[in-house]
């Protein structure tokens, strides 16, 4: 039967806005049950008859992180070398990176550089700017960034790992 009476039209376009509005709140409710704010780490181990290493976890890929940084020196600097992204405007054969955003650093950097030389290079990229490359391209924050144990193991890492020499 069809309705012409404006107070039904206005009653039944009243109750599907709120039953929306409510469907809507609700699946906002619903979803969120499901989230979690935190997360954590699980461990699952074999039966004993599967041996030795299966009741030795395997250390989290941010514990390995953790355990190079601490390790410092040559192998600390290549993990901040790939983690601060150097490589992606960076050639440098010992890491295996290709970038041509910047200078190739096993070109560029000479003997006479030395550790301090490269941190204040890193920290302050543009008081030495290698020729054929314009002012401002290396970020300028990497002082801010890294720790100062982060800019000595990358520099270390660069003396060993190109032509400059400590």
């Amino acid at each position: 039967m069809k309705r012409n009476d404006r107070k039904g039209w206005l009653l039944e376009a009243a109750a599907f806005v709120a039953v929306a509005v409510l469907a809507f709140a609700g699946g906002l409710l619903v979803g969120d049950l499901g989230a979690s704010p935190t997360t954590k780490t699980v461990y699952v181990s074999a039966s004993e008859s599967e041996g030795e290493e299966a009741a030795t976890p395997e250390p989290s890929s941010e514990a390995a992180e953790g355990e190079a940084a601490a390790e410092g020196g040559e192998a600390g600097g290549a993990q901040v070398f790939a983690s601060a992204g150097c490589g992606s405007c960076h050639t440098m054969a010992a890491a295996g990176s290709t970038g041509t955003t910047g200078p190739n650093l096993d070109e560029s950097l000479a003997p006479d550089d030395n550790t301090a030389g490269i941190e204040e290079m890193i920290v302050h990229p543009n008081t030495e700017v290698v020729e054929g490359y314009p002012p401002n391209v290396m970020p300028q924050t990497y002082g801010e960034t890294l720790s100062a144990a982060e800019i000595h193991d990358l520099s270390e890492y660069l003396v060993a790992s190109t032509p400059a020499k400590p």
